[in-house]
């Protein structure tokens, strides 16, 4: 049988250096796992190293003798004279690093063989589908580059000097942090739109959210040249060029397809089309969308050329999850994680377009806040949250722990929700937990409402119909409005305050959320009927604010007040 890829001598020189200079161990266990290591002595060798480093006890030849004889494992490496040799085996310090790239390629090298090994029995596997096989092949991909990324952590004074050239580079206009949208207000408050950032724009149908988010696609084509990959679920890619061209040559959509244009929109819609062609913009316009789709995309057209870029979907809604979840809530929540997940892991700002919930129509201020997003919500009362949690499904519910730190999301109406037996907590009006009817919301239930309260049996974590009954709520106090916090629950987990089960939150994930306002749309009397809000309702690393932008509803353009 062929050897697999290694390293012998790498792995030599490695122990080496850490036997006889045990001060360089702490930086290696970061780049360096002990899997890493091919041949069976060398990584007995290394884990006795790891166990020595972690229980903070001395590192020497009589130490890892004795560890390795109490294990049984002397013989295995070799006994005494294995290790003595290797200590013998002189390398200089310098030449640490670059053995641990070697270990760790040959290491990744062996990876990809066994990943092959797993997709021949995968496709031999009539049970699985092509969807299937397509998710496992991508997952595994993902592990395997995050193993790969894996290699360091950055001292302060890595990162000091970063953000310094960054800043510096800035200042003599070089550089840019991050992509502008040549919209001047919203700028000022976004700098940009950040590599890895998820940016989700909100807005009730027909306020303009997919017309803003090409606007602004286009805008950063131009000025910056990178390639922009658009998944559209709701409109066709002829569509989506239709208002690309409408927009640039400033004719009416309309006329456009109608063809009933004057001599000079025809030169006018000739040389818009010859620029648009020219700009790197790709249409996705497959409305059974799913996350693995969208990861393909971005290898082929970012990765395969070595660029970066920017995505938008339209709209969130509409995308679907490959396997069957316990509602439409978990798998809104399972996607917006998991494109914060690609937009990390391909270091580039993902646009997502998702709809408002109808309770905007019912206020009398309709501008909307960010409960106001479909299946968000959190919680209020900072004391109260620092309980014990636990994801759940259908089958079971699994102990998460406490680690996990609250954030302050800010100021929301609250409610103080009391039950008959002394139970009581604070949450705002969208937030929904589990009842009698099924999932509600804070603001659907009345003092009438039947809550499900589980008993956790700690013999048996599944929830069954013993193990828990109904609570009625017997009162409703209005708090005014708080201070309110999140806790980001992993994936599209729900979890238990005190027995009862609550909704996971979708905005968590979103490093900006911009929710777009027009006051014509509820008022038609109203004058400047073109000026339209921009929201910036959350923004993970900068200020809040309003920005205000005319709009053109002819060519679906906007652009900045005068």
């Amino acid at each position: 049988m062929k050897e697999l890829p290694n390293n012998f001598i790498a792995e030599q020189s490695i122990l080496n250096i850490l036997l006889t200079n045990p001060s360089f161990l702490p930086n290696t266990l970061l780049a360096l796992q002990e899997n890493a290591f091919y041949h069976e002595p060398h990584k007995l060798i290394y884990q006795i190293l790891i166990e020595l480093s972690e229980k903070g006890d001395p590192i020497n030849l009589t130490s890892i003798l004795t560890k390795l004889k109490d294990k049984n494992l002397l013989q295995k490496i070799g006994g005494p004279k294995k290790l003595i040799s290797i200590i013998n085996y002189f390398d200089p310090f310098s030449n640490l690093e670059n053995s641990i790239d070697s270990v760790n390629e040959q290491y990744f090298r062996r990876l990809v063989i066994e990943l092959g090994k797993n997709l021949i029995n995968w496709s031999s596997e009539n049970t699985l589908s092509f969807e299937d096989i397509l998710s496992n092949l991508n997952n595994s991909l993902f592990k395997l580059n995050q193993k790969k990324e894996l290699k360091k952590i950055y001292t302060a004074t890595e990162i000091i000097d970063t953000i310094f050239e960054e800043i510096r580079s800035k200042e003599t206009k070089k550089h840019k942090f991050g992509y502008e949208s040549s919209f001047k207000d919203l700028d000022a408050i976004l700098q940009g739109f950040q590599p890895s950032d998820l940016i989700i724009i909100s807005g009730r149908p027909s306020m303009g959210k997919t017309a803003f988010s090409l606007n602004l696609a286009k805008n950063i084509v131009e000025n910056y040249q990178i390639p922009l990959i658009i998944f559209s679920l709701e409109m066709s890619r002829e569509q989506i060029m239709y208002r690309f061209i409408s927009s640039d040559a400033k004719i009416n959509n309309n006329r456009l397809k109608s063809k009933k244009m004057t001599s000079d929109e025809w030169k006018e819609l000739s040389k818009s089309m010859k620029k648009i062609a020219e700009l790197p913009i790709y249409v996705n316009d497959n409305p059974n969308l799913t996350i693995n789709d969208i990861r393909a995309q971005i290898q082929k057209i970012f990765l395969n050329n070595n660029e970066t870029g920017l995505i938008i979907i339209d709209y969130l809604q509409l995308m679907k999850v490959p396997f069957k979840l316990e509602n439409r809530v978990q798998e809104v929540s399972y996607l917006t994680r998991s494109l914060k997940i690609l937009a990390k892991e391909f270091n580039i700002p993902i646009i997502l377009l998702s709809q408002l919930s109808r309770n905007v129509e019912s206020r009398i201020n309709k501008r909307p806040m960010l409960s106001d997003l479909r299946e968000s919500g959190c919680l209020g009362n900072s004391n109260q949250l620092l309980k014990t949690y636990a994801s759940w499904n259908s089958e079971k519910i699994i102990s998460y722990p406490n680690s996990i730190p609250f954030h302050i999301k800010g100021l929301k109406p609250t409610f103080l929700i009391f039950f008959q037996n002394g139970f009581q907590f604070q949450i705002t009006a969208n937030h929904k937990i589990l009842s009698r009817q099924g999932w509600i919301k804070i603001s659907q239930i009345s003092t009438k409402t039947e809550i499900c309260y589980f008993i956790k049996d700690p013999q048996s974590l599944k929830l069954t119909s013993e193990n828990f009954f109904y609570q009625k709520v017997c009162h409703i106090a209005y708090q005014g409005i708080q201070f309110v916090y999140d806790k980001v629950i992993p994936v599209y987990h729900n979890y238990l305050l005190k027995n009862i089960l609550f909704h996971n939150s979708i905005e968590q994930d979103a490093d900006i959320v911009i929710m777009i306002y027009r006051e014509d749309y509820y008022n038609e009397n109203k004058l400047d009927t073109q000026i339209t809000e921009f929201i910036v309702a959350k923004h993970r690393n900068g200020p809040l604010g309003t920005a205000k932008l005319i709009f053109s509803p002819s060519y679906t353009q906007f652009q900045n007040l005068k």
